[in-house]
């Protein structure tokens, strides 16, 4: 039996992950504040897969929902901290409250996690994946905390990789380019011109098109998997190639 926790587990690439892992035959703890939507995803699985709804920005939280899969398993052998959230505005515009929500999410709950897994994680030589972003390897336009939120998530997951190398625990940071995603919707659909944002996106990307959730979710899977036993300390994009350019 392996078992997986996830965080972010409800929507866009969290909620593919999820489904990627139990779908592969893995026992599932899936973490969110909205987890209401992930009950149709325990409903299809049965027991495999427990839904936990809190929010992990703290760290009593991250410590509850790792002893609550310990709980429910007993063993944990990946967990995937994927929970983020997205700030599109210049430095003069964003707001103390912002900066410290963007930290809170995006950084501090990724530290408080690695706290909460270590152990169990030692215990199986498992693995640890920070879902970072392309913004993490290359900075983009308009987002210059958010970028700095996702470059301290690889370099979070590249010293972890060193620290916990002795113990087998493995750990990568999963940088997906721009995902079909209901964030990236509601974002295209505030555009004066959706149709022509959408393409605008696509085209960004080398590979002319956006990933999708699930492509970004079999990456997050084979990261997990004997099949990478020995990669640790990489920030891999899943990104159409755009990081190449």
């Amino acid at each position: 039996m392996k078992v997986a926790l996830v965080t972010g587990a409800a929507k866009g690439i969290g909620r593919a992950i999820t489904q990627a892992f139990a779908d592969d035959g893995w026992k599932v703890v899936a973490v969110d504040r909205e987890a209401g939507t992930l009950e149709e995803l325990a409903q299809r699985h049965g027991d495999s897969l427990v839904v936990i709804a809190d929010d992990i920005s703290g760290r009593a939280a991250n410590q509850r929902v790792v002893a609550s899969a310990l709980e429910h398993f007993g063993r944990l052998d990946a967990a995937v901290g994927n929970a983020g959230i997205n700030l599109e505005k210049s430095i003069d515009e964003t707001t103390e409250e912002e900066i410290d929500g963007l930290i809170a999410v995006n950084i501090k709950a990724l530290i408080y996690l690695a706290q909460a897994v270590h152990g169990p994680l030692a215990e199986t030589a498992g693995s640890f994946t920070v879902v970072a972003s392309k913004t993490g390897l290359v900075a983009q336009l308009g987002t210059p905390v958010y970028n700095a939120t996702k470059g301290a998530a690889v370099q979070l997951a590249r010293g972890l990789a060193l620290d916990w190398a002795r113990e087998n625990v493995r750990v990568n940071a999963l940088c997906p380019g721009i995902v079909d995603t209901p964030m990236l919707d509601r974002f295209i659909d505030s555009a004066p011109d959706p149709k022509q944002a959408r393409r605008e996106f696509a085209q960004q990307q080398p590979l002319g098109r956006l990933a999708s959730p699930e492509e970004c979710a079999s990456v997050a899977l084979f990261l997990s998997s004997p099949a990478a036993s020995f990669v640790t300390g990489v920030a891999l994009p899943v990104d159409g190639g755009f990081t190449a350019q």
